[in-house]
């Protein structure tokens, strides 16, 4: 056996020393604290006590037992609660101090009249109620109104049936007022724009074509090299005015009938 093996076998057979624990502070009144908090735990989860006892049965609810303690009002003016103000004490009088308010002149009216015998000739004339239209529709005996259900074509027999309502009519003629209105308001108002006649058409088509014809004259008559400034902004302005000259021309030309604004 070598030595490398003789020290494992003498730390694997040396005793364990013991680990000495530190000394614990126990109560004397632990299981007393634990009896008693076991025994009240859940003793009134619910409203009240969930066991009462009940009264014997020589102590029944009696009349009269029940004390009632009702507020005290007094009947003169010096009659106050120590510690209160006269505003929460009202005075009220008693029946003895109350005094008749009626004059001694005065005297009660006497009514002659049998109140019985108008009933009963109110009852004898009453005209007796008729008859409910009633339905049956099930077999177990379910009854249906047919006048209160709405079953009934009650409204056909109604003055008013088939005819317009008050306020359709009131909203039909204010609505017709309002377009006679407006059409007065357009009427009056100079129309913005106005048919363009044959023949002023055609004296406008010859001018711009006149227009047209002096600046293409001009435009041939442009140097062939531009290059300078003012030559290139000239023959700019030549160009655009000849291409507006063109769409007017077409214009008139396309559409027989305008409309144009003497604006």
């Amino acid at each position: 056996m070598t030595e490398g093996q003789e020290n494992i076998r003498f730390l694997i057979q040396r005793p364990k020393t013991p680990v000495v624990k530190s000394p614990m502070h126990c109560s004397v009144f632990n299981k007393s604290i634990k009896r008693e908090y076991k025994s009240n735990r859940g003793c009134h989860q619910t409203m009240g006590y969930a066991e009462i006892k009940p009264n014997q049965p020589s102590k029944f609810l009696k009349k009269h037992t029940r004390i009632v303690i009702r507020p005290f009002v007094g009947t003169k003016k010096n009659t106050t609660f120590p510690g209160t103000s006269d505003a929460l004490n009202p005075v009220y009088p008693s029946r003895r101090c109350r005094k008749s308010e009626r004059k001694p002149e005065e005297k009660t009216k006497i009514i002659n009249r049998n109140f019985l015998n108008e009933n009963i000739v109110d009852v004898i004339r009453k005209v007796p109620p008729l008859p409910k239209h009633r339905v049956q529709d099930t077999r177990h005996g379910h009854i249906i109104v047919l006048d209160e259900a709405g079953l009934e074509p009650t409204f056909v027999s109604k003055k008013n049936f088939g005819k317009t309502p008050s306020y359709i009519k009131k909203i039909i003629k204010t609505n017709e007022t309002e377009k006679l209105a407006e059409v007065e308001r357009k009427r009056a108002i100079k129309p913005p724009l106005r048919y363009l006649p044959a023949d002023e058409r055609n004296e406008l088509l010859t001018g711009l074509k006149a227009n047209w014809g002096e600046l293409y004259t001009e435009f041939l008559l442009l140097p062939m090299v531009t290059d300078s400034v003012p030559k290139i902004n000239r023959k700019s302005r030549l160009e655009n005015q000849l291409n507006n000259l063109e769409k007017d021309i077409n214009l008139l030309e396309k559409y027989p009938s305008l409309y144009v604004c003497d604006n």
